[in-house]
């Protein structure tokens, strides 16, 4: 038997569904791999009591969004010394928050969209920097929820106040570049490598909520059919996003790109991990099954710690 693994899931966030869906995936893919697997809601009251009572030797952070993907849960089982998948606090933080991974990725010279961020105060009195059309999103969310594009004047507001649902502190207007919506999934294996280009073709304007989620709203193409030049450049873009941010394990950068330039929309420390997930989907165009990426991401995971 190999070692005790405890699956995070659910979680308090607005993305608790998705994040039950990723956390069965991992549990089914971790059994099928010969581990010893139990899972853990975050949101039950005996969470903690539980976790110390069964003494894991690896958490897998399947959480989404608030309080699973920004450093909340990482800094709890810091504290804890207990090991876990993923990035680390800061790397978490830093990837959960749109304002402030966008500045750091200024600083590395990395090419990404203009942007205004906007406080919760500032919403009355807001002087427009970007003209439509534009994209509204909350600074911290780790999805696609709350998201709105603004192809003119209207609906700003309205829009506004959605992202302020999501996040009360912060949101992005965010300038919109049309152009092809590319995904590049890493992996540590045992140093950072691009996984195959995955490029997301939505059947509307804009790759919304509905698009991720819904079958038939979307198709994939993987490998992505770009020219090498292009390919090269994106890969090279994503490990230095990844890297920049402090990320470790997997995660996936999501871009756009156009007229060969692409551009970093954000970097996910903890996408989606199902069958249909966009990380999957690369990884098995790769070879790699779901359950041999999981146990990828485990024995990366493990292999920092002490033994």
């Amino acid at each position: 038997m190999k070692e005790k693994v405890c699956v995070l899931k659910g979680g308090l966030s607005p993305e608790r569904q998705i994040s039950l869906k990723s956390g069965k995936a991992v549990e089914d893919a971790l059994k099928e791999r010969g581990y010893k697997v139990f899972a853990l809601d975050p949101k039950s009251n005996d969470f903690l009591s539980r976790l110390r009572r069964e003494k894991p030797d690896l958490v897998f952070i399947a959480l989404h969004g608030s309080f699973g993907e920004d450093g909340t849960v990482q800094g709890l089982l810091e504290m804890a010394g207990i090991p876990y998948t993923g990035s680390g606090v800061l790397a978490s933080t830093l990837g959960m928050d749109k304002v402030s991974s966008r500045r750091l990725f200024a600083w590395q010279g990395l090419p990404q969209p203009r942007y205004q961020a906007v406080a919760r105060e500032e919403t009355r009195d807001i002087k427009r920097i970007l003209s439509p059309p534009v994209v509204v999103k909350p600074s911290r969310s780790g999805s696609t929820l709350g998201i709105n594009l603004i192809m003119d004047g209207s609906g700003l507001k309205e829009a506004m106040k959605e992202a302020f649902r999501y996040d009360s502190s912060y949101l992005l207007i965010e300038e919109f570049i049309r152009g092809r919506e590319i995904t590049v999934g890493i992996i540590d294996d045992p140093e950072p490598r691009p996984f195959p280009i995955v490029e997301v073709v939505p059947q509307s304007a804009f790759f919304d909520y509905q698009a991720k989620y819904s079958p038939g709203f979307c198709k994939f193409f993987v490998p992505a059919n770009l020219k090498e030049k292009q390919s090269l450049r994106a890969k090279e873009v994503a490990l230095k996003a990844y890297c920049s941010l402090g990320c470790r394990d997997f995660a996936r950068v999501d871009m756009i790109l156009k007229e060969g330039t692409p551009y970093i929309l954000e970097v996910n420390t903890i996408p989606g991990l199902t069958e249909r997930s966009l990380l999957p989907l690369a990884a098995r165009a790769e070879g790699l099954s779901f359950p041999q990426l999981i146990e990828r991401i485990v024995r990366a995971a493990l292999r920092r710690s002490p033994s």
